[in-house]
């Protein structure tokens, strides 16, 4: 009895023991499937995290305009699925939720850092888009207990940097030599007064397709996020006789509504200076229009933008009094323009004020070379304003030495464009020190040493002033229209077109960040400017994003 009752214990125990066991060894697939199915979790939720970073930053690069009108929370969300798939976050579309500031004021879904009055106060508006994504992960080893898997979940918040543009417009006459006749000089039929006329009438060429081309390229900004100045090349009042007539302006200040944008480039002119005297000309400084005068009864008819004070002083050789200053006649100003371009950038008040944080970018449209600059509208150059009322334009590029030898240069810039010594010439704000040639005035016959700065020179300058203007640099996309701009008659054989040396300078080199450097682009004609201006709207994207 004794060892029946042992026997029978001892199998008591062994079965325990088993139990234990089988409980010790569930116990211990658990402890091991916690820290595999863990280690799983976080990993799983690194690729969802990085992936909804990623998608939010992809997401807010869809903060712009459709058609013209509101952003897409839809565009949004796909950009922000690709980029979770990329990460190897795959997550279902219902399970991803986005919310921008494009939603309206009161919308519970709109972010609360968003500006709560983006029509009142623009300037605080910013292009932040909130994305939230969960998925579903399944364990492997804690399913044994009964835990198949958790939902993970994040957020983050993502930022397109919104843009101050600066449109720049060549308004000079050439913006109408394609009205009629021949595109590279002015005929009858080219008279601003005439196709001046308020949209949708307006007839001056190549100056209306380039108003329609800039409003299309407006549509593909966002406002009240984005902000639009436009900086003209001269006056826009027809018939102006101001002196300052041919000088460029800020036509309108930063402003980010759509609608003022686009009647402002609707309004846009070609120069119509004052008319010239007649039949004498009269002693006055600056371009006016010239007409041809037949017998009567005919009606006199538009010829060209001339120069007063040259033609009337240009032949007087009893007594052989020096050349005239050609300095106040030519209007292509482009390095005032990009003074003014960085003065829209950064001096503007109220909705108009400097933003430092946004995307700054310009777009300049120039129809030619520099043939004009200004030393009274710029107080860097203040120093230079007594001798230089008009800019600066060299005698040299009056006339030659030898008054039989055929013109064949531009006014006020010499005939060895582009950079480098002989080529690019500097100030040093000590006339002393400036860089001069000698000069026999061919009338007189007295030689001098006279400086040789020119516009080309001042545009140049004034480039790398405006790319400079903020850290990070200004992004400047210059295009060149029309054949003017790849004109070679002005130079020696063998140099580069002025224009287009110039032009790509400035988009291209000008600046101390070569990082922020924008292109140029070429344009024969104004029916190709849709697709260059579509180049840019994407390169300017592609920035934003970066």
């Amino acid at each position: 009895m004794k060892k029946f009752a042992h026997r029978f214990l001892y199998k008591k125990e062994r079965g325990q023991a088993i139990i234990l066991v089988a409980f010790g060894l569930i116990g211990l697939i658990a402890m091991v499937g916690l820290v595999i199915d863990t280690g799983i979790l976080f990993i799983e939720y690194g690729k969802l995290k990085r992936g909804v970073d990623a998608a939010a930053i992809a997401a807010a690069q869809e903060f712009r305009s459709v058609n013209g009108g509101t952003a897409s929370l839809q565009a949004m969300k796909d950009a922000a699925k690709n980029y979770l798939q990329l990460n190897d976050a795959d997550v279902d579309s219902a399970n991803i939720s986005v919310h921008s500031c494009s939603q309206p004021v009161g919308d519970p879904g709109r972010p609360a850092l968003c500006n709560p009055d983006p029509i009142g106060n623009p300037i605080k508006n910013r292009k932040l888009v909130e994305l939230s994504a969960s998925k579903f992960v399944s364990f492997s080893f804690l399913r044994i207990i009964g835990i198949k898997g958790t939902t993970i979940s994040t957020s983050a918040i993502g930022e397109a940097a919104s843009m101050d543009l600066v449109l720049i417009i060549d308004t000079s006459s050439s913006m109408a030599y394609e009205t009629s006749g021949s595109p590279k000089v002015s005929d009858p039929g080219d008279d601003p007064n005439l196709c001046n006329k308020p949209w949708p009438n307006d007839t001056c060429q190549p100056m209306k397709n380039v108003k329609i081309v800039a409003e299309n390229f407006i549509d593909t900004m966002y406002f009240n996020y984005d902000r639009v100045a436009i900086v003209v090349m001269t006056s826009q009042t027809a018939h102006d006789g101001n002196e300052n007539a041919r000088d460029p302006r800020i036509l309108l200040p930063l402003n980010s509504n759509h609608d003022t944008v686009r009647d402002a480039i609707r309004a846009l002119k070609v120069f119509d200076p004052r008319l010239c005297g007649y039949p004498t000309y009269n002693d006055l400084h600056g371009p006016c229009a010239v007409f041809n005068h037949p017998p009567s009864p005919a009606t006199p008819t538009y010829d060209h933008i001339g120069c007063e004070y040259w033609e009337k002083h240009k032949n007087n050789t009893t007594p052989f009094e020096p050349w005239p200053d050609y300095s106040s006649c030519e209007s292509s100003n482009v390095g005032s323009t990009l003074d003014f371009a960085a003065s829209a950038l950064t001096a503007g008040t109220g909705n108009a004020a400097s933003r430092p944080e946004a995307f700054w970018a310009v777009v300049g449209v120039y129809g030619g070379p520099a043939n004009s600059s200004s030393t009274t509208l710029n107080p860097y150059y203040a120093y230079y304003a007594g001798s230089n009322p008009y800019g600066f334009c060299p005698k040299t590029t009056w006339v030659s030495e030898k008054p039989t030898e055929q013109r064949n240069w531009g006014w006020c810039m010499d005939r060895l464009p582009g950079e480098g010594v002989g080529r690019r010439h500097k100030l040093t704000f000590n006339s002393l020190l400036d860089e001069t040639v000698s000069y026999k005035n061919p009338r007189t016959g007295i030689p001098e040493d006279v400086p040789v700065y020119d516009a080309d020179d001042f545009a140049r300058d004034r480039a790398d002033a405006l790319a400079n203007t903020i850290t990070g640099g200004v992004t400047i996309y210059t295009i060149g229209l029309g054949a003017q701009v790849r004109d070679t008659s002005m130079v020696d054989d063998g140099e580069p077109a002025p224009g287009e040396s110039l032009l790509t300078y400035i988009a291209e080199t000008s600046g101390a960040v070569t990082n922020s450097h924008g292109k140029y682009f070429y344009s024969p004609t104004s029916t190709a400017l849709r697709d260059i201006f579509e180049l840019i709207a994407n390169n300017i994207a592609t920035r934003i994003s970066q």
